[in-house]
């Protein structure tokens, strides 16, 4: 994949703060939508953990809109913008007394942050080793024949253990993340995968 596709230099953003936004505003939306928050963040000056934490909530849904889903986001960006300054001092070397599943544990346990967005950031914010088990990942799988359970915990459950007992860096999961994403982009049916690159590596 990574001949076929790479290098990715996955995840797009200027600082690691961008990253975690981007994550919870990505939750079920185009990638589009989701510049465009960043860039109305931006504009406003306030595209840092301590700004977001004190904005007023109407002013932070507004400036996210484009990205839906814009009171429950506002509100998780907040949870997590608070938690990462009150936690780790804004600053991921804050969170380094906490287990990788310490760390995955604490981000769960606030709102609106699922597993993927918790194994997004720590892998791309907190570089820990991680399994992102999104629907491209589900249907690549899939399409190699290997028996995915329904849902994101029932997924990483069963896949997470073998993908992490790899030899593979952290550099290489923040990679094979974004191969797997642009691979589900370019190839987004079976058909199309049964006629890329991959055809040959289906599971028996």
């Amino acid at each position: 994949m990574e001949r076929e596709l790479g290098p990715t230099n996955w995840w797009p953003a200027d600082t690691l703060f961008e990253i975690m936004v981007g994550a919870v505003l990505t939750q079920n939306t185009a990638w589009g939508n989701v510049d465009r928050s960043l860039a109305a963040l931006k504009s406003a000056g306030v595209l840092d953990p301590h700004a977001i934490a004190a904005l007023e909530p109407e002013a932070l849904q507004g400036l996210i809109r484009p990205s839906g889903f814009y009171r429950n986001k506002a509100k998780t960006l907040q949870s997590l913008s608070r938690w990462y300054v009150e936690r780790c001092g804004a600053d991921p070397d804050g969170a380094r007394g906490l287990t990788d599943d310490g760390l995955r544990s604490e981000l769960l346990s606030l709102f609106g942050v699922g597993g993927e967005t918790a194994d997004d950031l720590v892998l791309y914010v907190f570089s820990r080793r991680a399994f992102v088990a999104d629907t491209y990942a589900r249907r690549l799988f899939a399409f190699l024949g290997f028996t995915v359970p329904t849902g994101y915990p029932a997924f990483h459950k069963a896949f997470a253990p073998a993908v992490l007992a790899s030899d593979l860096t952290v550099a290489q999961l923040k990679e094979f993340h974004g191969l797997i994403d642009e691979y589900g982009k370019a190839y987004r049916d079976d058909a199309a995968k049964a006629a890329s690159f991959l055809t040959g590596w289906r599971h028996g």
